[in-house]
């Protein structure tokens, strides 16, 4: 009988307890957050780096526009616009002119001078998170 008790004891502990069940997925949930937020951590990271290129690169057509015309362009769409005689300065049509966030980049002259800026990812522009061409290294800019 003893032989028959042990084996039933056995047999019953072999499952897990639902207290067990429970800590594992919490912590399974614990591990999935903290994946999410380094994941959503390196796509603003990414996103930022991506407008920073956006920004240069128009910055540069801009001023390869300037030194073919011998003037500034008055919009950045003149960019992106070739004529019948010139091919556009800019590849990749009106995308070109938007950052990650797909806000349209902004563009202003000042004499000889001129700015190119992306609202970061608020999509204002004039606040703290704006990337502009005029500003090396830090977004963190403001107006």
């Amino acid at each position: 009988m003893k032989r028959e008790e042990t084996v039933a004891v056995s047999a019953m502990r072999a499952g897990f307890t639902l207290v067990e069940l429970l800590v594992v997925v919490a912590i399974i949930g614990i591990l999935g957050t903290i994946a999410i937020q380094n994941v959503k951590a390196h796509i603003d990271r990414t996103n930022e780096t991506a407008a920073r290129a956006t920004v240069q690169s128009v910055s540069e057509a801009v001023t390869a526009y300037y030194i073919g015309k011998k003037k500034m362009p008055t919009s950045l769409n003149q960019l992106v616009e070739g004529s019948d005689d010139d091919p556009p300065v800019l590849d990749g049509g009106e995308g070109a002119l938007e950052d990650p966030w797909g806000n349209e980049l902004k563009y202003e002259i000042k004499g000889k001078r001129f700015v190119v800026i992306s609202a970061g990812p608020d999509g204002d522009f004039g606040t703290e998170d704006d990337i502009r061409s005029d500003k090396k290294g830090s977004s963190k800019s403001g107006n």
